[in-house]
């Protein structure tokens, strides 16, 4: 099979400033490097690449070190609250581990909140459960080839009708 084109996945966010407006060509030098890498393309081969002003990766990084440190220690401290896990106990039940905080993509403020706090109030409810379905429905997109998940691309579409329904 012969790549036609590139394009850039749905929902990708990139840094402020970078020059999006033609994946084509970035997918195409990804290419090229990759080949040059022998088919064994790695993130260092992209940075290394995209260190170069003229190269069209560059504008995709962020080239102040204070900044960078900045957005990695951002993303660092995003992953600490992603990890933490709450043990929920009521008298009734046996005890449930679950995720402590939920992401909440309100724009311009977008946090976390305790996922029994949020999932209790319509609007976060929304939100995180839209937020879930397009999670699934990317996955779905990424895998669906694969004749191993055949049956769970059909649920997925079943549950995403399902919800569409709903609404």
């Amino acid at each position: 099979m012969k790549i036609a084109k590139f394009e850039f996945s749905d929902g990708a966010r990139f840094q402020p400033g970078a020059k999006k407006d033609d994946p084509n060509l970035v997918g195409q030098h990804i290419e090229f490097l990759r080949q040059q890498q022998k088919g064994e393309l790695t993130p260092k081969d992209v940075l290394d690449d995209a260190r170069n002003p003229n190269s069209p990766l560059h504008s995709f990084f962020e080239w102040s070190d204070s900044e960078a440190a900045e957005q990695y220690r951002l993303q660092q401290a995003r992953g600490l609250i992603r990890a933490v896990v709450a043990v929920y106990v009521s008298d009734d039940r046996p005890a449930v581990r679950a995720k402590a905080y939920v992401h909440i993509p309100e724009p311009g403020a977008q946090h976390y909140r305790e996922a029994t706090h949020a999932m209790s109030h319509a609007k976060t409810r929304e939100m995180v459960l839209r937020r879930a379905l397009d999670e699934l429905i990317g996955w779905k997109r990424r895998y669906r080839d694969l004749e191993e998940f055949a049956q769970l691309v059909t649920v997925i579409d079943q549950l995403r009708d399902e919800i569409a329904a709903s609404r």
